[in-house]
């Protein structure tokens, strides 16, 4: 079994045989280490330390916010080669988004899974709740994308939807930061 110790500083945690001078994340002397036990069984800890779920939650993200910005884009653009290149590219990122959300859903599931051993905590039943607000929004987003003109008004509800969907991707963020270092015993 691992050794683990833990700044007494910053909280920042890693394998006793790694420790070097200073802490990695904030600078202190190593002296300001202690003895650390993880709480979690080697093989939750391993599928944990794959950070799946905070990876993979970057992609949603980054397109909710580009699409909001082509939106935008295509609101002031009237007409030219430019407006049509950010109407394509609105179009195909309007159609990876809810699967980029769905493939974030379910990492979600199982990061909780792994972490809390139940998807049932009052956090993550809220964090399915607008995950599900953030896919059918990027999925109505998506169907407007593919079969309506996003010109003039009708531009208008799909940036809305975006914008929504950029609402759920940040609310998750900063519900999911707290979790980051949260998980249940054994």
């Amino acid at each position: 079994m691992k050794q683990y110790v833990k700044c007494k500083a910053c909280g920042y945690i890693m394998e006793a045989s790694k420790v070097r001078a200073v802490c990695p994340a904030c600078g202190v002397p190593a002296k300001l280490f202690e003895p650390y036990e993880e709480r979690i069984d080697e093989k939750r800890k391993r599928l944990l330390d794959l950070h799946i779920h905070p990876i993979v939650v970057h992609l949603p993200q980054a397109f909710a916010v580009t699409l909001v910005a082509l939106s935008a884009g295509l609101a002031i653009l009237a007409d030219g080669s430019l407006r049509t290149i950010l109407y394509n590219s609105t179009q195909v990122l309007a159609i990876l988004l809810p699967l980029a959300v769905a493939a974030a859903f379910a990492a979600g599931a199982l990061d909780g899974k792994t972490r809390f051993r139940k998807l049932t905590t009052p956090l993550l039943i809220r964090k399915m709740v607008i995950g599900a607000i953030f896919f059918a929004t990027s999925l109505a987003a998506a169907a407007l994308a593919l079969f309506t003109p996003l010109i003039s008004p009708a531009i208008a509800p799909f940036a809305l939807l975006e914008l929504l969907s950029l609402f759920c991707a940040i609310r998750l963020g900063y519900m999911g930061f707290g979790l980051l270092s949260s998980r249940f015993p054994g």
